[in-house]
C-alpha cells in the first residue's frame, strides 16, 4: 500500500509541475504575438497608388535632379515615395535581440551612410554626392529620431534604392549589397527580401536582373553585365 501511495503522489507532483510548465509555455507565445502584432512596417508605395490621395505629413525632401520624393504618411505610417522602381533589401538581427542604437549609428557612419534631418540614413554616390540608397527604421513611423538614436532599441533596418538613379544602377545596386553585407557582418544580423524571407543568392540574383531589365527599359547606357 506504501509503494502505490508514493506512485500516485510523485505522478501528481509530476502532472502539476506538467501543468505549470505548459501554462507558462502558452503565456509566452501569446505575449510574443501580441508584441510582434503591434508592429507596423513601414511599406514603399508608388505616388500613382490609389491610396497616394491621402494626405502626407513630414516630407523627406526631393532625390536631387531625379524627381523623386519621399514622403511620410504619418497616420498610416507607411514611406511613400514617387518614383519608377523601389529595390528594398531589410536586415534584422539573427538572435532577434533589437540592435542597439549607438552601434547601428557608428557602423552605418562607418560604412557610409550619414543620418539626415529627417531621420533617414542615406549613402551618397563619391563623385556627384547624389543619393544611391537610403536606410530606415523596419517598424513605424520609419524614420529615427536624431536626436536620441544612441539610446534607441532598433528591431531592424530597411535599406532601400530608388530608381531612375542619375547614375548606373547596377553598379549602385551592387555597391549597396556590398555595403550591406558588409553591415550584416558588424551587427550580427541577416539580409531579407520584401517579403521577409531570408535573401538567397538566388533571390539577390534576381533581384539584381530586375535592376538590369528596368535599365534596359529605359534604354540608359551601361557596361556589360556580368
Amino acid at each position: 500500500m506504501d509503494e502505490i501511495r508514493w506512485v500516485l503522489i510523485i505522478s501528481g507532483i509530476v502532472l502539476i509541475v506538467g501543468i505549470i510548465i505548459y501554462e507558462n509555455y502558452l503565456k509566452s507565445i501569446l505575449n510574443k504575438t501580441a508584441r510582434e502584432s503591434e508592429k507596423i512596417e513601414p511599406t514603399f508605395q508608388s505616388e500613382s497608388n490609389p491610396d497616394s490621395s491621402k494626405i502626407n505629413e513630414g516630407q523627406l525632401g526631393a532625390h536631387p535632379n531625379n524627381n523623386i520624393d519621399i514622403e511620410i504618411d504619418v497616420e498610416d505610417h507607411n514611406i511613400k515615395v514617387e518614383c519608377d522602381h523601389v529595390i528594398t533589401v531589410r536586415l534584422t538581427p539573427i538572435d532577434s535581440v533589437p540592435f542597439n542604437g549607438n552601434q547601428v549609428l557608428k557602423i552605418l557612419n562607418g560604412n557610409g551612410l550619414s543620418l539626415d534631418e529627417s531621420g533617414i540614413f542615406n549613402y551618397l554616390d563619391k563623385y556627384n554626392k547624389t543619393k544611391l540608397f537610403s536606410a530606415a527604421n523596419l517598424v513605424e513611423p520609419g524614420v529615427f529620431d536624431a536626436q536620441n538614436i544612441e539610446n534607441e532599441k532598433i528591431p531592424g533596418l530597411s535599406f532601400f534604392m530608388l530608381m531612375p538613379l542619375s547614375c548606373n544602377e547596377i553598379n549602385a545596386f551592387d555597391e549597396m549589397m556590398t555595403i550591406l553585407k558588409r553591415i550584416k557582418t558588424f551587427l550580427k544580423a541577416e539580409l531579407l527580401d520584401d517579403a521577409g524571407s531570408t535573401l538567397s543568392i538566388q533571390r539577390e540574383r534576381y533581384i539584381r536582373e530586375e535592376v538590369i531589365e528596368y535599365m534596359l527599359k529605359n534604354k540608359k547606357d551601361s557596361p556589360t553585365y556580368d
